[in-house]
């Protein structure tokens, strides 16, 4: 299991992070580097493409350049000069009617110098080809243009169609936390059987399982829409914030580690951290800790209650309509 950064929350993006500090992002990148994290997720549409473009910057910083230097002047032969540094960078392309390549060619020159790993296909959409969409990031795969093809959002149902058409999938990325779980054993289950690895993302539910946002009006970008705070489901909510509370008080640490600690019991094979600043990230990677089957147990119980009360009312994480 391999823990990347998200860098979604890096600069405002459709109504979420509202009054984040770009600046302070940089800094999470950078601190996120020093503390050995080598896998970064992104999207092409974060940020309006902020996203993209503040990584690269960032980790250029840690970089030098992969080709030789030519001098002004003649000197003694310059030899190539190797990256001092690598790391797997992943994004995501929206369903459109523009070709893959086109929308590839705008991340990779925002991404520049480093190469994508996997190209995810963000989110599915009623009426959209998938199949061909994703047999054009194939090619892009055999072209060597991306490491891997990857679907993120995809309700498990069509992933299985996909699968089934014959198209090639090899990571799927969905939330993972106490937060949501639908269809998690089963999603473990079909993507162990078809090779196909997972990225978990937002294993502290956008930081709502922090212990900090109890009602809607304790937040002021668009996590307050969020469906745990609906009628139906606010209860079950505080509940679960409640055994949350109770557990890191017993192992005198905090709600945020006790439910990242959650998620990584459920073994993806890669681990999103969000951090919208330096304390966060260090308190996210700083150590981890070793729940009881019990208290896994109670969890896992809690969060089922969540999920079958949201069932009444969404079908995915953000109550996207397909």
């Amino acid at each position: 299991m391999e823990f990347y950064l998200g860098t979604w929350q890096v600069s405002p993006s459709d109504g979420f992070w509202t009054d984040q500090d770009i600046s302070e992002s940089e800094k999470v990148i950078s601190q996120a580097v020093r503390m050995g994290i080598r896998g970064f997720d992104t999207a092409h549409s974060y940020g309006k493409g902020r996203s993209e473009q503040t990584l690269a910057k960032v980790l250029r910083r840690f970089s030098t350049p992969a080709t030789p230097i030519t001098p002004t002047k003649p000197t003694t032969p310059t030899k190539p000069i190797t990256p001092i540094k690598t790391f797997q960078i992943d994004t995501k392309v929206m369903p459109s009617t523009k070709s893959v390549q086109e929308i590839l060619d705008v991340s990779r020159s925002r991404l520049s110098p480093y190469g994508i790993d996997c190209l995810y296909l963000h989110w599915p959409r009623s009426g959209f080809d998938h199949a061909a969409f994703l047999r054009q990031m194939e090619d892009l795969k055999a072209q060597g243009l991306i490491g891997k093809v990857g679907i993120c959002n995809m309700p498990l149902g069509d992933l299985k169609g996909v699968v089934a058409s014959g198209i090639s999938v090899d990571r799927i990325q969905i939330p993972i936390s106490l937060l949501w779980t639908r269809d998690l054993a089963e999603t473990r289950a079909f993507c162990g059987e078809n090779n196909i690895q997972i990225a978990a993302y937002s294993p502290t539910g956008m930081g709502l399982l922090s212990g900090k946002y109890k009602e809607s009006a304790d937040l002021h970008d668009s996590r307050a829409g969020m469906f745990c705070f609906k009628d139906s489901c606010h209860r079950q909510y505080l509940e679960l914030l409640e055994l949350l509370k109770e557990i890191s008080e017993a192992h005198k640490t905090s709600c945020t580690k006790v439910a990242l600690a959650w998620t990584a019991s459920q073994e993806p094979d890669i681990i999103l951290i969000g951090a919208r600043n330096t304390a966060q990230l260090k308190q996210n990677l700083s150590g981890s800790v070793s729940l009881t089957e019990t208290e896994l147990s109670d969890l896992s119980a809690a969060a089922q209650k969540l999920d079958e009360k949201s069932r009444k009312i969404c079908s995915n994480f953000f109550s996207y309509d397909f």
